[in-house]
């Protein structure tokens, strides 16, 4: 691999990465910001930096792949149906949601009482966004 492959595969993924941490953030962080404010008002801004630090560190990558593993499980590509896409979207994220709000609670030193109260809300909150934010990304990219 010469020197020019190196530096646009470097760019490509640098620009990949660039896409789907912002596009996580500006769909999500302030969007679960509002929800919390009206919940745990105390915590937003500490668990609202955590989210944003947890996406920069990765998350959004990981939606990412997570999405596009989940869809190529389910043979799910553009000409599929918007049902198909939707459980696609649905799933992966459920998974990454459940998981990465959860570890901004813990970071953000929530109790563990408070964290259980709020981890059925990241579920309903991906149910409901998952798709939503496949749409985002998909435009943002």
């Amino acid at each position: 691999m010469g020197l020019e492959a190196i530096i646009r595969h470097v760019k490509d993924r640098g620009g990949e990465y660039l896409v789907d941490t912002s596009s996580r953030i500006l769909f999500y962080v302030p969007l679960v910001g509002v929800w919390e404010k009206y919940v745990a008002d105390d915590e937003v801004l500490k668990s609202r930096a955590m989210g944003i630090l947890i996406n920069v560190l990765g998350i959004g990558k990981i939606h990412s792949s997570t999405r596009r593993l989940f869809a190529k499980w389910s043979h799910t590509d553009e000409h599929s149906t918007p049902r198909r896409k939707q459980v696609v979207d649905f799933s992966s994220g459920v998974v990454v949601s459940l998981t990465s709000y959860s570890a901004v609670l813990y970071i953000a030193d929530v109790s563990l009482d408070e964290g259980l109260a709020a981890a059925p809300f990241a579920v309903s909150f991906a149910c409901l966004s998952g798709s939503y934010y496949g749409k985002f990304n998909d435009r943002y990219r």
